[in-house]
């Protein structure tokens, strides 16, 4: 089990596996919300995922059309993203895990809106756009 929670520890969250599959996103909304050049987001199971305090403080911000994230509205860290396009799936930033979880990054995705003075210095995959990993 891989337990995560926010800044100001009001919400807290779990993910019932071993293991999480991890992309690198460069996208232009992930970016700006984030204030970092990419984002380091794990796509989890919904059935896995499950919030363990503060449901109450989850505000949700729709960033496009079907696309919601949910940040705490005490610290204001992403907690979780969901979109239409994928009802199964949710993806979890990875700066909210506590501890240190096992994960396979498998890749760069977006990277056709990667920053131009920002280098990828490593040998994984390189999708332009997004990659759901079907």
């Amino acid at each position: 089990m891989i337990i995560g929670s926010c800044h100001c520890g009001d919400v807290e969250f779990r993910i019932q596996e071993e293991e999480l599959t991890v992309r690198y996103c460069y996208c232009t909304t992930c970016r700006k919300l984030s204030g970092a050049d990419y984002s380091a987001v794990a796509r989890v199971a919904r059935s896995s995922f499950k919030i363990t305090k503060g449901a109450e403080f989850l505000v949700a911000y729709e960033s496009k059309p079907g696309k919601l994230r949910y940040y705490c509205s005490k610290c204001f860290s992403p907690i979780y993203v969901t979109t239409d396009r994928e009802l199964s799936f949710l993806r979890v930033r990875l700066g909210l895990l506590d501890g240190s979880p096992r994960v396979k990054v498998t890749g760069h995705m977006w990277v056709s809106e990667k920053p131009a003075w920002r280098t990828i210095e490593d040998c994984l995959p390189i999708y332009m756009y997004e990659y759901t990993g079907e």
